[in-house]
C-alpha cells in the first residue's frame, strides 16, 4: 500500500534528520537523537508534520543516576540493563531538563541547511552545559536557576531524585508534603501507590 503524500515528505525529513544528526556524532532511534556525555544523558527530539511542513523538537539532559535511582525505588532495576536510548523513550524514566525549543515552516529546498543549523545549535548548547554543569550539584542549581516558564513544578521529579541522591532528605521530604498538600501528582504510579508515596517510604 502506497503512503500518503504527506506521510512520505515525513519519512523523508526523518531520514534526513537520522543522517545529519549521525554526521554530528548523535545516535538516532524512533524520533530523538541521543548521545552520553560525562555521565549525562542528552537527547534532541524532532516531530515531523507534513501536514502544515513544520519541524518541531527540543534538547534536553539529565543526569544518568537520576533514572537508575528512580528504578530502584520502584522496583524496576532490571531497567538498568536496557539500552541507552530507553532513558528517552521508556515508559518509567524521569524526564529530562528541557533546554530549548524549536518550530520551524519547512522549505523542502532550505531543510538539509536548517537542520545542519539546529545540529549547530544542539551542540553549541551542550558544549555550554558541560562546562557550567559538571556534577549533581550544579545541576541541581541549574533546574533551580532555569524554572519551566510554563510551569514551575514541571522540574520537580528531577529535583525530588537529585535530592534523594545527596541525601538532603528534609528538602525531599518538603517538597513531597507540598506535593500532597497541592494535589500534585507525580505521573507514575504503582500499583494503588504514586511514585511520590514511594520516595517518601
Amino acid at each position: 500500500m502506497a503512503l500518503s503524500k504527506n506521510k512520505q515528505k515525513e519519512n523523508d525529513w526523518d531520514n534526513l534528520i537520522k543522517k545529519i544528526a549521525k554526521t554530528n556524532g548523535w545516535k538516532f532511534k524512533g524520533w530523538f537523537a541521543y548521545k552520553e556525555i560525562n555521565d549525562f544523558f542528552y537527547e534532541a527530539n524532532f516531530y515531523t508534520s507534513g501536514i502544515d511542513n513544520s519541524l518541531m523538537g527540543s534538547l534536553q539532559f539529565k543526569p544518568l543516576i537520576i533514572d537508575e535511582v528512580f528504578w530502584e525505588i520502584v522496583g524496576l532495576e532490571d531497567n538498568k540493563k536496557m539500552p541507552l536510548s530507553f532513558r528517552g523513550n521508556g515508559a518509567f524514566v524521569i524526564r529530562s531538563k528541557n533546554i530549548f525549543s524549536f518550530n520551524l515552516k519547512v522549505i523542502p529546498e532550505n531543510l538539509n541547511k536548517d537542520i545542519n543549523n539546529i545540529f549547530e545549535n544542539i551542540n553549541s548548547q551542550v558544549d555550554k552545559l558541560q562546562s557550567i554543569v559538571l556534577d549533581l550539584d550544579s545541576f541541581v542549581k541549574y533546574l533551580e536557576q532555569n524554572p519551566d516558564s510554563d510551569d514551575e513544578w514541571f522540574d520537580s521529579n528531577l529535583i525530588i531524585m537529585a535530592s534523594i541522591i545527596q541525601k538532603k532528605y528534609d528538602k525531599v521530604l518538603s517538597l513531597l508534603d507540598y506535593a500532597k498538600k497541592e494535589k500534585k501528582n507525580s505521573g507514575f504510579g504503582f500499583g494503588g501507590k504514586d511514585f511520590y508515596d514511594l520516595a517518601k517510604e
